[in-house]
C-alpha cells in the first residue's frame, strides 16, 4: 500500500475526526520521492489540524500515530484518562509533547504496543483496562479493538468507521490523494 492507501484505510476515523487518533505501521522510509511524499501530505493535514508523529522506527518499519491534536488533548485530558496515564508514570503536568515524548520511551521500552497505547487511540478505557485484566481474551466484541465495555455502542461506531473507510479508500482508488479525498468527500471540518 503506498501511503494514500494506508491513511485512508487505517486512519480514516481519525482523518474525519471521528476519534483523536489512528497509528499506522509502514515500511521506514528512506528514498527521497517516499520523503517527499511523506512530508507533502503531513504538510497538508497540518492545515487542516491533523497531525502525523514517527513514534518508533527499526531498521525496515515505522509506526506513525496520526491525530487531531486538540481532540487527543481534550481526551487525555479527561479526569479518568488522565488519571490512569499518570498512574503509568506518564508526565500529565508536563504538556502535551512531553506526554508524546513518553509515548514514543514506552514504546521502545515494551518492544512495540504498551497496553495504554489504546487510551491515545482513543478507545474507551473501560476497554483498555478490560483488554489488561483479561489477557486480550474474554471480549464481549472484536472490532476495530476488543470491546469490554458496552457492545452495542462500540458496533455502531465500528460501523460508522467502515463506512467512512470505505468512503475514503473508494476515493484513493479512483485516482485521488488523501487531501483529495478528505476534501472531495467533505469529510474533514
Amino acid at each position: 500500500m503506498n501511503l494514500d492507501q494506508l491513511l485512508a484505510f487505517h486512519c480514516a476515523p481519525a482523518l474525519t475526526r471521528m476519534k483523536p487518533a489512528n497509528l499506522i505501521a509502514h515500511d521506514r522510509i528512506k528514498q527521497d520521492e517516499i520523503i517527499n511524499r511523506y512530508n507533502e501530505t503531513q504538510k497538508h493535514l497540518n492545515t487542516k489540524g491533523i497531525q502525523m508523529e514517527r513514534l518508533w522506527t527499526c531498521p525496515k518499519r515505522e509506526l506513525t500515530l496520526v491525530y487531531d491534536r486538540m481532540m487527543l488533548e481534550k481526551h487525555l485530558s479527561s479526569p479518568e484518562v488522565w488519571g490512569y496515564l499518570m498512574v503509568q508514570g506518564y508526565p500529565m503536568y508536563s504538556g502535551f509533547e512531553s506526554i508524546i515524548s513518553h509515548l514514543k520511551v514506552r514504546m521502545i521500552e515494551s518492544g512495540g504496543f504498551p497496553h495504554e497505547i489504546g487510551v491515545f487511540l482513543g478507545y474507551p478505557l473501560v476497554d483498555v483496562l478490560g483488554f489488561i485484566r483479561n489477557n486480550g481474551q474474554n471480549c464481549k466484541l472484536c472490532g476495530y479493538w476488543k470491546v469490554y465495555g458496552d457492545p452495542v455502542e462500540a458496533q455502531d461506531q465500528f460501523e460508522a468507521f467502515t463506512k467512512v473507510r470505505t468512503i475514503l479508500c473508494d476515493k484513493v482508488k479512483q485516482g485521488c490523494n488523501i487531501i483529495e479525498a478528505l476534501e472531495g468527500a467533505d469529510l474533514v471540518a
